[in-house]
């Protein structure tokens, strides 16, 4: 339709084409129907290259040109090559590889600093392992348990975080103020995205507030004071000698979810930036708050306490109005919240912090394969935050210096191995399937160790019109050689025919040499089968073999060969004339490319028929 209707009007004359659908029938197509015509997506071209023997066998042969740059050359792989010349992949794989050497350099040099840390390569790797588990764990309890992950992220639960490079922290205590969102709730009340990134929660991300280390100073930079109010994202504040920032923790930041929780006023704790919402919950902003735009009325809020600044009947002088006791409560749940901290770091030092089952999170979900992975990670985390706690870099008074430097390097080479695979020839979606079948080569002999073609691969070269490898291992079995000519051709027809007849099973009438022949060769197409799926290729022996032989055709074939007239033989199958006329020449090119595979392999015996 597209292509029709697009030739309606003529080009720079007329404005408007007028298309008329002539709809054949007594009643017009569904309107569903006409409406994908018109307005539906065209069909997108996807590439049909495939690889085969023979084009990897001639592309071996020759210098110009590899198998690798053929596949780059397709179709298939064009997208996909076009984006690496326009996102200059190059360059920055150069940039990245100096980087890398550079923080390698600088990683060395500072090996005398890391006394009593010489094991933080292998703890940063556990580290990791722990941290991906445990993304995978939390993504799967919040999807199926709720924003507080069946009960595993609840308000007052003690967590151990790590955000190395970014807040500068390693496996230190936090207490969870705020759950992560539920994404039915923010779709419910209408906020948007806008809301989530401004109250900080996100889907997979709980407002926490963390424990600094001791190492940490407070700085001009680092110092969030000035910055943020306080029991608000971001707020660094100091309690009981100690420092604690409220942050945003994302579940790939979580080394542990430990079984200790504790009651907390997260009203008080954090503050959310939308501001009140008269009792219907955090986060609402706005939406559902009346009085969110009111004017203020001598310098405060017509929604504000009408009573604040007023003493206490029965009390002489300056009593303690309402702020200052809400700043006094809020410091007393601060203190408290700290101490929790500070046990779970004295608790954690000793490696006696108790890590929840979360497999109790999971009742009432429903069983399955998700459900035994999932028992599975909880098991592997387990035995991998065992091993965590026996590295001495665990407990070093350095780690956080140690762990970022380490990251950094470690995630520049992440990088530079991801753009090194996305420029080399493996990242070809086609280069496994070439892999595999040059060593299927290899095994039957066609290509030596070096990839250079040996005789048998210059027989397969020679055979462009079916599957090489079954007339080559013909050839080379000399199941042909004792035939004759008419017999021969009778048999080569089963290459060639390819549509479905129900005179599939050989004629009782047709010589036992060509029968136990066409045998022969079921055996061949069977073992090349079993091999191409021994080596990792996607073949069935019986589909291949039943695919790559149709022997319909065989009696008509040698009839024909015979000198049986064409209008006789059409008797003998209920397969179309023209159907049988195209396999006879299709045939008669095959017969010549068994005729070169004779010359190559030095056979004047089955050349000369």
């Amino acid at each position: 339709y597209t292509q029709m209707a697009g030739r309606a009007g003529r080009r720079g004359l007329d404005k408007v084409g007028t298309v008329i659908l002539c709809c054949f029938g007594d009643e017009p197509p569904p309107q569903l129907t006409l409406r994908n015509m018109l307005t539906g997506s065209s069909t997108k071209l996807e590439s049909q290259f495939r690889l085969t023997y023979n084009m990897i066998l001639n592309l071996l042969r020759t210098e110009e040109l590899s198998v690798e740059n053929m596949i780059k050359r397709s179709f298939s792989e064009f997208a996909t090559q076009r984006a690496l010349t326009q996102n200059d992949y190059p360059k920055l794989l150069s940039r990245g590889m100096k980087g890398l050497a550079k923080l390698e350099k600088e990683y060395e040099q500072d090996a005398d600093s890391r006394v009593g840390a010489e094991d933080i390569g292998h703890y940063f790797s556990t580290s990791g392992e722990l941290l991906t588990l445990n993304i995978n764990i939390l993504s799967f309890l919040l999807s199926s348990a709720g924003g507080t992950a069946g009960g595993a992220l609840v308000p007052g639960r003690i967590l151990l975080v790590t955000s190395a490079r970014k807040h500068g922290y390693v496996a230190t205590p936090a207490i969870v103020v705020k759950s992560p969102t539920v994404s039915s709730t923010s779709s419910g009340i209408g906020s948007g995205s806008s809301k989530s990134s401004t109250t900080g929660a996100g889907k997979d991300t709980a407002i926490c507030i963390v424990l600094l280390p001791e190492s940490y100073v407070p700085g001009s930079d680092s110092d969030e004071k000035g910055k943020a109010k306080p029991a608000t994202l971001n707020y660094t504040g100091s309690a009981k000698q100690r420092h604690y920032a409220i942050h945003e923790i994302g579940i790939s930041e979580i080394v542990l979810v430990s079984s200790s929780k504790h009651k907390v006023d997260s009203k008080a704790l954090f503050k959310d930036k939308s501001g009140p919402s008269l009792g219907l919950g955090m986060g609402l902003g706005s939406a559902r708050d009346p009085f969110a735009r009111a004017k203020l009325v001598g310098g405060r809020r017509m929604d504000d306490d009408p009573f604040a600044g007023m003493m206490a009947r029965g009390k002489k002088g300056g009593g303690t109005g309402p702020q200052t006791a809400g700043a006094s409560s809020e410091q007393s749940q601060i203190d408290q919240v700290m101490g929790y901290l500070v046990d779970a770091e004295t608790q954690e030092a000793k490696s006696s912090l108790g890590a929840m089952d979360l497999t109790e999170c999971t009742k009432g979900i429903s069983q399955g394969n998700d459900m035994f992975e999932f028992r599975s990670a909880c098991n592997r985390v387990e035995g991998l935050l065992s091993t965590l706690r026996l590295f001495q870099s665990h407990h070093h008074p350095s780690i956080e210096r140690h762990y970022a430097a380490i990251e950094r390097k470690e995630t520049l080479k992440a990088t530079v191995d991801t753009l090194r695979h996305l420029l080399s020839n493996e990242s070809l979606a086609l280069f496994p399937d070439f892999l595999q079948r040059k060593a299927l080569l290899q095994t039957l002999g066609y290509v030596d160790s070096n990839d250079a073609v040996q005789v048998k691969g210059r027989v397969a070269c020679e055979v462009n019109t079916c599957e090489e490898l079954i007339v080559t291992e013909m050839v080379f079995e000399g199941i042909l050689n004792d035939l004759e000519p008419a017999e021969i051709v009778a048999a080569l027809s089963a290459l060639i025919f390819q549509e479905k007849s129900a005179d599939s099973e050989l004629d009782s009438e047709l010589p036992d040499s060509l029968v136990l022949c066409c045998e022969k060769m079921r055996k061949i197409a069977t073992n090349l089968g079993e091999m191409q799926r021994d080596h990792g290729l996607q073949i069935d022996p019986k589909d291949y073999c039943a695919n790559s032989l149709k022997f319909g055709l065989v009696h008509v074939v040698y009839e024909w060969a015979l000198g049986v007239p064409f209008s006789n033989i059409c008797e003998l199958t209920l397969v179309q004339e023209g159907s049988i006329v195209r396999c006879i020449t299709r045939l008669d090119e095959l017969c010549r490319e068994v005729r070169n595979c004779a010359r190559v392999v030095g056979n004047p015996t089955l050349y000369r028929k």
